[in-house]
């Protein structure tokens, strides 16, 4: 059935708060958009729109997931949240796309801090061999040599094994990755290496990263 699935709540009153807290109702779902609650105000949201503070980052007849104070919380229909909530023991981070629509991330390889590119076109994790030797990987005794084209030539790469991965909290370890030998990528990429191990959800401007279970 195409167009908006919509479920209307019956039960709308909730416990007084206390002063300060903030609540968040969903009213009725519909296909990327919610009819939200945020105190005593109500609006019709579309995904990846902020409301009284409150982001949608999708929606669906199943339910809602709403971002409060950079925290994703998953809301049914007719689900309050307040500001006591407890927030669920979940590892990720949020990025927010620079000018050029790019995400940028800090994170770790191997214990020590880097900052990587989010690419979701790359296979694996990506690193040149400058960044790689100021990482501590010794990509030419532990790696498996070989050549790739790139757009200028032919160059030398190595297959590694990196200790770990890790961004926003989410620990990867034993993680393929690929050196390339000069300091071409200039960024470390972040590939699928390391993000199939997690869910990637955007909303305009910004990439949620979570862990997969």
């Amino acid at each position: 059935m195409r167009g908006f699935v919509l479920l209307l709540a019956f039960c709308l009153l909730g416990s007084p708060l206390a002063a300060g807290e903030l609540q968040v109702r969903v009213l009725a779902l519909f296909a990327d958009k919610a009819l939200l609650q945020v105190g005593d105000r109500q609006k019709v949201v579309g995904k990846g729109e902020t409301f009284a503070g409150v982001l949608l980052q999708s929606a669906s007849g199943r339910g809602a997931v709403v971002v409060i104070d950079g925290e994703p919380v998953e809301l049914g229909l007719n689900q309050t949240i307040a500001g006591n909530f407890k927030k669920p023991a979940r590892s990720g981070t949020q990025v927010f796309a620079d000018e050029q629509g790019m995400y940028f991330v800090q994170g770790e390889i191997n214990g020590q801090s880097t900052r990587f590119l989010v690419d979701t076109g790359a296979t694996l994790v990506t690193l040149s061999g400058d960044k790689a030797r100021s990482l501590g990987v010794d990509f030419r005794r532990d790696g498996t040599p070989g050549q790739a084209q790139t757009a200028a030539a032919v160059v030398p790469v190595w297959q590694v094994r990196l200790d770990s991965v890790s961004v926003g909290g989410i620990l990867v370890r034993d993680v393929e990755a690929t050196v390339i030998a000069g300091n071409q990528p200039s960024e470390v990429l972040l590939g699928n290496s390391f993000l199939r191990h997690t869910r990637l959800e955007q909303a305009g401007s910004v990439l949620q990263i979570r862990k997969k279970y």
